[in-house]
């Protein structure tokens, strides 16, 4: 049968509308489909409050299928910045979120995202915590630490705490290679939030989680499951049993979807309008205050503690690497004036992507500082990176380069040092510790710097199991090598020589010059800007 030209364009016409309609309707349905399975199952599992502080705290949970999470605190019924989980936007099973800058003694809500999903408090498990009051006590760093069983995977949140429940949890993630190091120093009673002292006798809960009912347990005393180190000595997988009956029920909350009512809302605010209005020209009107005492009374001034002016050496001259493993790094600077700092950084230095934030700053808040150390973490092994520094205004020129360790067979020893220091501006004042073999045994030559900040009362802590050697290996140390610090203050450097064995038994004290004055610091008042002349 013939068949015209024109009646060839019609049939094709045809066909392209019997076949291409239905394959257009089936990819706008697969599409719907898969956004709508991303967003299912949303409902947050085992929440529970961990980290309690003065002025942070970390709230975790758990999901039955990889969600995006994040936490929105509220203070007096106004919410505050979306705060991301710490390790990223990535969808997870595991969902760990710090909140910092919080006000001491102070009770906050909080809502919790899941996907596209926002969860809200309960009648009687309501999504609310309060923060400790300011105290007198000093802890003691008591550091633990151990290498997750056949993991290589970071979707895992561990939690310590003794087995009569009677502290909030401490918490972290592991990194990318499965290692973990909690400091049990940071346990608070949930009965008045004091600290609360571990001794090796103390029956201990140590539990790793990667999803709901899914989790690793350890249980024991302090000295039946970890060695003098702080090292865990038992197998620790994240296979098996459900956990959440273990937590005590302060640290525990229940979540249920936020409700919107929004047209409710409008009613109360216009209701509210008028009581307003009603109470401004009531004359018999009166206003109740809540008094709250967050400090006990001590001496809170010492003498010759005064900020400083400014420091004598800034910009790209001080801009430092410390703190370089497989997976991490460690940048440090200081600026003329007080100012907000971060690096861009990338593995393409014309493509510097992913941002890295000062240690001290949270996700959604930063401060300004003469002292900037920017923390970044989660690196690839091996690997090329770039990073260009933005300090307040200005923005460096240099792009710096580094490369990445290798990852080694096994985690390092766990070996601490520690020290004070007293000088006036503690945000100012850096430690920066250097390795140098002096006998010929262990590794040669010297370490690649690691560096810590000080706290507000001028303590320290750095760990020294990780220093690596030029070559990227684990610098071995014996009791004789030489220990070089570094006190950075201001621009000011000043040296202090010891050994490995002086500075592990005994605490280090440095020295500096301080020969600021200006105003007086209290550093138990320091969260609320009060200065004295």
């Amino acid at each position: 049968m013939y068949i015209t030209p024109y009646q060839k364009r019609q049939l094709t016409v045809i066909l392209i509308l019997v076949i291409g309609i239905p394959l257009t309707i089936f990819g706008i349905y697969s599409a719907v489909k898969w956004f709508t399975s991303a967003g299912t199952n949303t409902q947050p599992h085992d929440v529970v409050l961990t980290n309690l502080t003065t002025s942070s705290i970390t709230v975790t949970w758990t999901t039955e299928e990889k969600q995006t999470g994040s936490v929105v605190p509220v203070l007096n019924g106004s919410d505050g910045s979306t705060v991301i989980d710490e390790r990223g936007s990535s969808r997870m099973y595991t969902h760990y979120v710090e909140l910092d800058d919080l006000e001491p003694g102070t009770t906050y809500d909080f809502k919790i995202v899941s996907g596209s999903d926002t969860y809200t408090d309960t009648d009687g498990n309501e999504f609310s915590f309060t923060t400790a009051n300011i105290s007198t006590d000093t802890p003691v760093p008591q550091p633990i630490h151990g290498e997750l069983e056949n993991s290589s995977d970071d979707d895992i949140v561990i939690y310590v705490f003794p087995k009569d429940k009677s502290t909030y949890p401490v918490s972290t993630v592991p990194s990318s290679s499965g290692n973990w190091l909690i400091d049990l120093s940071a346990l608070r009673k949930v009965s008045d939030k004091s600290l609360y002292d571990i001794s090796d006798s103390t029956e201990l809960i140590l539990i790793a989680t990667s999803g709901v009912d899914n989790a690793g347990i350890v249980t024991g005393t302090y000295s039946d499951i970890f060695d003098s180190s702080g090292k865990l000595t038992e197998t620790l997988v994240t296979e098996g049993s459900a956990y959440y009956t273990s937590f005590s029920d302060e640290s525990k909350l229940i979540a249920q979807e936020e409700v919107d009512d929004s047209s409710d809302n409008t009613t109360d605010n216009s209701s509210s309008d008028t009581s307003t209005d009603d109470t401004t020209t009531n004359d018999d009107f009166e206003r109740d205050y809540e008094l709250k005492s967050d400090l006990a009374w001590v001496n809170l001034v010492s003498s010759g503690d005064s900020i400083s002016v400014s420091p004598t050496k800034y910009g790209e001259e001080t801009v430092m690497i410390t703190n370089l493993t497989d997976v991490s790094f460690t940048v440090l600077w200081y600026s003329e004036t007080k100012e907000f700092g971060y690096i861009m950084y990338g593995t393409d230095p014309d493509n510097l992507n992913d941002k890295g934030r000062d240690e001290r700053d949270g996700i959604s808040s930063q401060g300004e500082y003469y002292l900037h150390s920017v923390e970044v973490t989660q690196l690839e092994p091996e690997t090329d990176y770039y990073f260009q520094v933005y300090s307040g205004e200005d923005t460096y020129d240099t792009i710096y380069d580094l490369t990445t360790f290798a990852t080694m067979s096994s985690p390092p020893e766990f070996e601490t040092i520690a020290g004070s220091v007293n000088v006036s501006d503690y945000e100012s004042f850096v430690v920066i510790a250097t390795f140098a073999d002096e006998d010929e045994i262990g590794s040669s030559g010297t370490s690649y710097p690691l560096s810590t900040l000080v706290d507000s009362e001028g303590s320290w802590i750095l760990t020294i199991g990780s220093a690596r050697d030029e070559e990227g290996q684990y610098f071995e140390k014996d009791s004789s090598d030489k220990v070089n610090f570094e006190s950075l203050y201001l621009g000011n450097t000043t040296e202090t020589d010891t050994t490995i064995g002086e500075a592990t038994t005994n605490e280090v004290e440095l020295t500096v010059e301080d020969s600021f004055t200006g105003f007086v610091r209290i550093p138990l008042l320091s969260d609320y800007g009060i200065l004295m002349d």
